[in-house]
């Protein structure tokens, strides 16, 4: 299996690509820094807010594998109300959070559809954020939203043309103890009203390990036919 994961220095791509690397796959990391060393990862720097970086990339892992796309990479932008976003930060955190995963998941499809004798899947790391609305978030409120109807379209097209050996789900993981979190915990509470219930559950211990939601993730890669959903929800609270 190959796997390009989106989001690899840190967090949940991070965990996903060692987990992978221990069962002896291939992995092709895209992420602006390069915090993992293995024979069997590739490295490709790319600023994923950068739309002219995205559109350059191409996929180039052959027809002789079963091939998986993580678009993992994300971030909160800012954390203030509407009305105190600056228009250059609200364009930003929708070319990472949403175009970006849009332009990847094309060109995955572009690439490898015409082949039906291997497995391809796409999951797209959604959140929680995108089913109900928060305050001081409402650009990544938004953006994940957005991952999950686009990726929920994409189940349906692929459906609609016989492809069945396609897999694709929108993740949400829950709340992971990934550098965002931090960011969080590190906001000013004037502008981001509920710091406070996440500082609580950093202290109770209530956060997932991202190593445990790459387990799940591989669960989900290696048994699809498990998940009969597109929409998948991972660590409920």
């Amino acid at each position: 299996m190959i796997a390009y994961i989106t989001g690899t220095s840190s967090g949940i791509g991070k965990a996903l690509a060692e987990k992978l690397l221990e069962q002896s796959h291939q992995v092709i990391g895209l992420s602006r820094r390069q915090t993992i060393k293995h024979p069997n990862y590739t490295h490709h720097a790319i600023d994923l807010s950068d739309l002219k970086q995205v559109k350059a990339f191409e996929f180039t892992a052959n027809l002789n594998d079963d091939i998986v796309l993580v678009n993992n990479a994300g971030s909160l932008g800012p954390m203030v109300p509407v009305g105190r976003l600056i228009a250059d930060e609200i364009i930003k955190i929708n070319n990472l959070n949403i175009t970006a995963p849009q332009i990847l998941c094309n060109q995955f499809i572009q690439k490898y559809q015409a082949n039906i004798g291997h497995l391809y899947h796409i999951i797209n790391i959604s959140s929680g954020a995108g089913k109900r609305p928060i305050d001081g978030w409402a650009n990544y409120c938004a953006s994940k939203s957005a991952i999950d109807l686009f990726t929920q379209t994409i189940e349906i097209e692929l459906k609609e043309r016989k492809k069945n050996n396609w897999h694709v789900y929108a993740v949400s993981p829950g709340v992971v103890d990934t550098p965002m979190q931090l960011s969080i915990r590190s906001s000013d509470p004037k502008a981001f009203l509920n710091r406070q219930s996440f500082i609580d559950l950093k202290e109770n211990n209530a956060l997932v390990a991202p190593n445990n939601v790459a387990l799940q993730l591989l669960e989900i890669i290696h048994n699809p036919k498990k998940f009969n959903t597109t929409l998948v929800s991972l660590n409920k609270r």
